[in-house]
């Protein structure tokens, strides 16, 4: 298979891929929202662009939200989505006036974070990534979830700086904290704190409005989600733009009740595991009941959030996946 092909099946297939192909792949009930963001139109893809503070803007296109730091220095990238969407997005950096990319930071290894990032390193971009971020993805990976296998990121999206618990980067008069509080959506996440725009790009840790995908064959838990969140909402104030890895811009109250939605529902399933039930029993109990309406979605309907969950506090690694 040649390189573009594979990259392809990488896109198309990638943990944290197209919402509506996943949800078409696994029969997903359509009762809930379509998670969108994720257009497979790469000749007609426009770049959505908003201003968050002074020579910081979020970018999307398609896959993960881009947030770009621009200034005399250079520029730097977080998440630069698929590698399809780059072309457009170095359009949009030029119209913007941007300098040279210098730094891609990877929120985690998911390809639709990650794919773009070759193209700026070749351009001489230094990718940077929490160290576990670069071990997935030199390797192949497998999901009993989604129920298939992708291959190892070509070598150019590898971080060529990597990181165990904290990195501060100082580039157009900005300090940039990238940070890993241990395992959350995987075992490699960095969440990215701009102190002088008061902007934090939270990757994959936060989904706005969504319930979230636990990657529990890379390390995920959902106990590491409150480490990660909590330290975030110390950190923060009702100014902070809040960026997710998908969805649109929010803010610390947002993040708050995503914060205490996981909690009461990951509260719910540990009682039940505690009284002994199987994952059968804790579906049916309907454990994120009140919020199915608000969070869930064609790619991480209630059952789903009920068996990562489940999954998660049990320690148990199941052959399960939503109904094809």
């Amino acid at each position: 298979m040649t390189h573009f092909r594979l990259t392809f099946v990488w896109n198309l297939l990638s943990v944290a891929g197209l919402f509506v192909a996943v949800g078409l792949l696994h029969g997903q009930t359509s009762s809930w929202k379509i998670a969108g963001g994720f257009s497979t139109d790469w000749e007609h893809l426009t770049i959505e662009q908003r201003q968050l503070a002074p020579g910081v803007f979020l970018l999307h296109g398609s896959g993960g939200n881009t947030v770009a730091l621009t200034g005399a220095d250079g520029t730097l990238l977080i998440d630069p989505a698929f590698a399809q969407v780059a072309p457009k997005l170095k359009l949009a950096l030029s119209r913007l006036g941007a300098g040279p990319v210098r730094y891609v930071v990877s929120s985690h290894f998911h390809n639709d974070h990650t794919g773009g990032n070759g193209a700026f390193a070749q351009d001489g971009a230094i990718v940077v990534g929490q160290e576990n971020c670069r071990k997935h993805m030199l390797v192949e990976q497998h999901s009993s979830f989604w129920g298939y296998t992708t291959p190892a990121s070509p070598a150019a999206d590898l971080p060529t700086l990597t990181y165990d618990h904290k990195l501060t980067l100082y580039l157009d008069g900005e300090q940039i904290d990238v940070f890993h509080d241990g395992p959350s959506h995987t075992d490699g996440d960095s969440v990215v704190y701009l102190h002088k725009a008061n902007v934090v790009h939270m990757g994959d840790i936060y989904i706005h409005g969504l319930y979230p995908y636990i990657d529990l064959g890379n390390g995920g838990t959902i106990d590491g989600y409150f480490t990660v969140i909590d330290h975030v909402l110390g950190m923060i104030d009702d100014r902070t733009g809040v960026v997710p890895g998908h969805g649109s811009l929010a803010t610390r109250a947002d993040l708050q009740a995503y914060r205490d939605m996981l909690h009461v529902v990951r509260d719910r399933v540990a009682h039940e595991i505690s009284e002994g039930a199987t994952l059968e029993q804790v579906i049916a109990s309907r454990p994120s009941g009140e919020y199915d309406a608000q969070w869930a979605s064609d790619r991480v309907g209630p059952e789903a959030f009920a068996a990562l969950l489940y999954q998660s506090l049990s320690g148990k690694r199941l052959e399960w996946h939503p109904a094809r």
